[in-house]
């Protein structure tokens, strides 16, 4: 059996990874189509389904999952952004090689925020007059097949600029960090984009009050476990991302307290 799995392995290895994340939603035939365009720019690949569950446009919420799912895929894996991504004029798509990853989707800012730094390389793929229905995906299986037989970016695109994305940053200020709600997930928990650093080199061990709805809930610890708070009370903590999270011990407080991803929260420190 474990000579077995290690011919599996081996197979797998050689595979070239193609991962997916769109806001489709599960069962669009789009789904299908794009999958059909991946084989047909390379047969020796595997397809992986991140999510087709984003939030219509929330490019926001798909440059979050992404950030903190590629790095556990193999280096040279393709990751594939499906939102709002039809080319045009002022909607170029793109490829850009990062951290030994390559990533395609909108040139609007997206792309930023899943990177740390300025990437290896970044091209804007063309496109003619000539391609008929969904654009992208045509666009998508001759950039596969291109990374497929070894070509760099820069051969098959024009170099372009990456776009650049702030509103994914908090706000941070001498005894304030105004951040927003970026991601709700499956049990209502919901996640800032104010990180641990942040917070801590803003705060300086200072006393806090974490607000959110206008003052409706007001956090003045952090926790360490969901269950450190009494059942139905919110928590505050740094995830394994590094990121404040706001939950509820057996609720949900997303729900309950009407949040979503244009929610505003805001830290203020006092001496």
């Amino acid at each position: 059996m474990s000579f077995i799995l290690f011919i599996f392995a081996q197979y797998f290895m050689k595979m070239l990874i193609v991962t997916l994340t769109t806001d489709w939603k599960d069962g669009d035939y789009n789904i299908g189509r794009l999958k059909a365009c991946i084989v047909s720019g390379c047969n020796d690949v595997c397809i992986i389904d991140i999510t087709h569950n984003i939030q219509s446009y929330n490019t926001l919420q798909a440059a979050f999952i992404l950030k903190n799912t590629y790095r556990h895929f193999p280096s040279g894996s393709i990751h594939v952004v499906g939102v709002n991504s039809e080319p045009s004029p002022k909607n170029q798509i793109a490829m850009m090689k990062n951290d030994e990853h390559f990533f395609v989707g909108t040139n609007d800012g997206m792309l930023s925020l899943i990177c740390d730094k300025q990437p290896d390389s970044i091209i804007e793929l063309p496109y003619g007059d000539n391609y008929q229905g969904f654009r992208f995906m045509e666009l998508l299986s001759n950039c596969i097949k291109a990374i497929s037989i070894g070509l760099k970016l820069e051969e098959f695109g024009n170099t372009c600029k990456l776009r650049q994305e702030f509103t994914g940053n908090a706000s941070c200020y001498e005894s304030r960090i105004i951040g927003r709600i970026i991601y709700i997930d499956a049990f209502g928990n919901a996640i800032t984009n104010v990180d641990k650093k942040t917070f801590e080199k803003t705060g300086k061990n200072r006393k806090f009050k974490i607000s959110i709805q206008n003052n409706l809930v007001e956090i003045t610890k952090l926790s360490q476990y969901y269950d450190d708070v009494p059942e139905n009370k919110i928590a505050a903590m740094f995830n394994s991302v590094g990121l404040l999270e706001l939950a509820m011990n057996n609720g949900n407080i997303a729900r309950i307290y009407s949040l979503d991803t244009k929610s505003t929260i805001i830290i203020n420190f006092t001496d």
